[in-house]
């Protein structure tokens, strides 16, 4: 008995120290999730045996339920509303490290735009016979034209994203009357309209 004792002693040693030392892994799911531009919050999954941290960039606008844990868990990432015109991503690290080295992930959360569509240009009073009036207009998405006024026709009637010139051809007024014509330009989530008059 008082051999074997130093040879388990020997054995217990060599498997505390191979655990100290494996090769660490972390492993999350989701890796890629959206959020809209209003904000939104995901659930990441981490699995690994280790402690490990959860890593922002800096001026990354997330803030998570936990930074830091040992074992499997869940970290609930949440995302503010953005004012930005344009995608954004958002990138999120979870790190774990043992004395063998370290591993570590990423959660990427992509962020919606928010929409941005905007119509201008001068607004004279047209003739009664009709006319032209050109309008410029900037979106971030595709967008659709539209009046309240039968037979006022656009070119283009739509386009996607970027600034255009767009002509506005307006009809004879044969209503007798001064009449008020709006067209609205619309994009997913977003509006803008411009109003001019028209004589009789």
């Amino acid at each position: 008995m008082k051999k074997a004792l130093p040879i388990l002693l020997a054995a217990l040693a060599v498997l505390c120290s191979c655990a100290e030392n494996f090769s660490p892994t972390i492993r999350i799911t989701p890796s890629l999730n959206y959020v809209p531009y209003t904000g939104g919050t995901v659930d990441v999954t981490i699995m690994t045996e280790l402690p490990w941290k959860v890593v922002l960039e800096e001026g990354c606008p997330a803030t998570v339920s936990k930074v830091n844990g040992v074992g499997d868990d869940v970290v609930r990432v949440d995302i503010p509303a953005t004012e930005n015109w344009t995608t954004s991503c958002v990138k999120v690290q979870f790190y774990c490290r043992s004395t063998a080295g370290s591993s570590y992930k990423y959660a990427y959360i992509t962020q919606g735009y928010k929409p941005y569509i905007s119509v201008s240009g001068e607004a004279p009073t047209l003739p009664a016979e009709g006319g032209i009036l050109q309008l410029y207009v900037t979106a971030n998405a595709p967008w659709t034209a539209s009046s309240d006024t039968p037979g006022v026709t656009f070119q283009p009637a739509g386009e996607g994203i970027g600034s255009f010139t767009v002509n506005v051809n307006v009809p004879a007024n044969t209503t007798g009357a001064v009449r008020k014509i709006t067209v609205i330009f619309a994009i997913d989530g977003d509006s803008d309209s411009f109003s001019f008059y028209q004589y009789r």
